[in-house]
């Protein structure tokens, strides 16, 4: 009997430790937005539950995303990608069309679709990282070339940045930045192009920061938050107080102070600073592992998957969802000045969890190992795709994917 010269591709189980970590993420996030809210949804609906009942109908319909992605073969979105990201960006431009967004503290950041609303920004930053994966996976070996390595990728970036900030919305414009230059270095860009990239890129940042007199006052008031204790400062001096007040082991849940009217958006953007109040160090330490244990999971399913898209994909959710939680974290705890970041599975939003779901239901799908399926096939085959995976994985990680 002759052997088969067909290539074999086990497939394996989802990685269940991700969705556990996710599912007690989550969880976690249902019990901190309703002890962060409880007095502000009470205060502003007459509803203490308020806030709790909306992220739940928010967690069912992301569960949903989730089990949807998980089961879509994720190499189907490698063909889409660029439609995906011309359709969320078309929603940028409409969120600037008056009647159709909903604007708060001077920003317009939502479309108003009358039964729900959609914050478009959200949705552009996964369209952008599928389509650095759809780009990068395709293009992989000509990165030495800066023309291919940044030209496509930097343009792109420059319509949805344009877009971004006439919300305005500086933290995701900042975050799509970020996410970029890491997905083009884990491709195998060359360190001195991302260097020069990130030294150009912290000049425009630099430069939009000094343009804009409210962005000028948040990173003067992030040097010294006592400058205008009952203004600029007033938010991130009284998260600091509700860490302070937290010691090792917290005030007890719904212990917290500060939720008392004190700390403005305590259970969207500032619920880090509830959590160092309420559980402590110990409780926020808690919290800092089972992000890392996410972190180390996409890493590994990057790693060990069975296309060179899908690892580029799946490095850029793991980077996504560390990138956002790190700077929340630094803003909370006044290691970097104020943006309007979300705290990831944990603060209250809808459309930031339904993203974040389809997110992990994509590194669900990409730790099966599956191959394509036959209708995938029209451009690529298996061995294609094997090969191209094993090239991304030496490159990035000096370890060969394993194919049984």
């Amino acid at each position: 009997m002759q052997p088969s010269t067909e290539t074999q591709v086990t497939e394996h189980r989802y990685d269940r430790l991700l969705l556990a970590i996710v599912l007690t993420l989550i969880g976690f996030g249902l019990v901190m937005v309703y002890s962060a809210s409880i007095v502000s949804a009470d205060h502003q609906f007459g509803d203490p539950t308020y806030f709790l009942r909306k992220q739940i109908q928010h967690v069912v319909i992301g569960l949903a995303v989730l089990g949807f992605f998980a089961w879509l073969p994720h190499h189907a979105l490698e063909r889409y990608a660029g439609v995906l990201l011309a359709i969320v960006s078309f929603m940028l431009l409409l969120v600037l069309v008056p009647g159709l967004s909903t604007s708060a503290k001077g920003a317009s950041r939502w479309l108003n679709l009358g039964v729900f609303r959609i914050q478009p920004s959200e949705l552009v930053k996964f369209g952008f990282m599928l389509f650095m994966a759809q780009y990068l996976s395709r293009n992989q070996m000509k990165l030495h070339s800066w023309k291919v390595s940044w030209l496509i990728p930097v343009v792109v970036l420059g319509v949805i940045a344009t877009l971004l900030m006439r919300q305005p919305d500086f933290g995701s414009t900042i975050l799509c930045g970020l996410i970029m230059t890491l997905m083009v270095f884990a491709a195998g860009c060359p360190l001195k192009q991302v260097f020069v990239i990130g030294a150009v890129g912290a000049g425009f940042i630099a430069l939009a920061v000094t343009t804009q007199s409210y962005r000028m006052k948040r990173v003067m008031t992030f040097l010294n938050p006592d400058s205008d204790p009952l203004g600029a400062g007033y938010q991130i001096n009284q998260a600091l107080i509700s860490f302070g007040s937290g010691d090792l082991t917290g005030m007890g849940l719904g212990g917290s102070r500060q939720k008392l009217m004190y700390l403005p958006d305590a259970h969207t953007d500032f619920i880090f600073s509830i959590i160092g109040e309420e559980l402590g160090l110990i409780g926020s330490a808690c919290l800092l592992l089972m992000f890392i244990g996410l972190i180390w999971r996409g890493i590994s399913i990057a790693r060990t998957a069975s296309s060179s898209f899908g690892a580029l994909m799946a490095f850029g959710v793991t980077a996504l969802v560390a990138a956002q939680a790190c700077i929340n974290m630094g803003v909370v705890m006044a290691l970097l000045p104020t943006k309007g970041l979300t705290l990831p599975f944990i603060s209250y939003g809808g459309t930031s969890m339904i993203v974040l779901c389809a997110s992990v239901g994509l590194l669900l799908n990409i730790s099966k190992r599956t191959p394509p399926p036959a209708w995938l096939h029209s451009k690529h085959t298996i061995t294609t795709k094997l090969d191209s995976a094993e090239s991304f994985v030496q490159r990035w990680l000096h370890k060969p994917a394993q194919v049984t």
